[in-house]
C-alpha cells in the first residue's frame, strides 16, 4: 500500500504543476515553487521526477493520454455523424483554453530548446492527432 500513496500523491504534484505551467509558464515556475505548492520534500520530487524536465515530461504525457482518450472516444461515440462533424467536436477539444491539450501546445511555442525530450512528447501528439484526422 505504500507504493500506491506514493502513486497518488506524485499524481497530485503533476496535477499541480500542470496547473501552475498552464498559468505561469514553464520557465517562470521552478521545483522551488511547484515543492511549496505540493506541500512535499525536494528528496520526494527528485525521488519521483529526477528533474524539471522529468517531471514536464510526465506532466505533458499525462496531458496527452488523456486528449487522446478523448478523441478516441469523440471519434468512436460520432460514428454515425459526418466527417466535418467530427472534425468539429475535435476541433472543440484543442480550442477550450482549459482542455487538456493547452499545456500540449504551451510546450510547442516554450520549452523546444530547453526541454527537448519534454517537448518531443508534443510533437509526438501533433503526428498521432494528424494521423487520426487524415489517415
Amino acid at each position: 500500500m505504500k507504493n500506491l500513496g506514493a502513486s497518488f500523491r506524485a499524481l497530485h504534484v503533476l496535477h499541480i504543476a500542470s496547473d501552475l505551467f498552464k498559468q505561469y509558464g514553464f520557465h517562470k515556475v521552478g521545483v522551488d515553487r511547484i515543492i511549496s505548492e505540493t506541500k512535499i520534500s525536494k528528496a520526494t520530487f527528485y525521488n519521483y521526477f529526477h528533474s524539471k524536465e522529468r517531471l514536464i515530461e510526465m506532466c505533458l504525457l499525462l496531458q496527452k493520454d488523456t486528449l487522446m482518450e478523448k478523441v478516441r472516444v469523440e471519434i468512436e461515440t460520432t460514428h454515425y455523424s459526418n466527417f466535418a462533424h467530427k472534425l468539429r467536436q475535435i476541433y472543440l477539444l484543442h480550442a477550450n483554453l482549459k482542455s487538456a491539450y493547452y499545456l500540449l501546445f504551451k510546450a510547442i511555442f516554450e520549452i523546444k530548446t530547453s526541454y527537448p525530450t519534454a517537448y518531443q512528447t508534443a510533437i509526438r501528439y501533433r503526428r498521432w492527432i494528424k494521423n487520426e484526422i487524415f489517415c
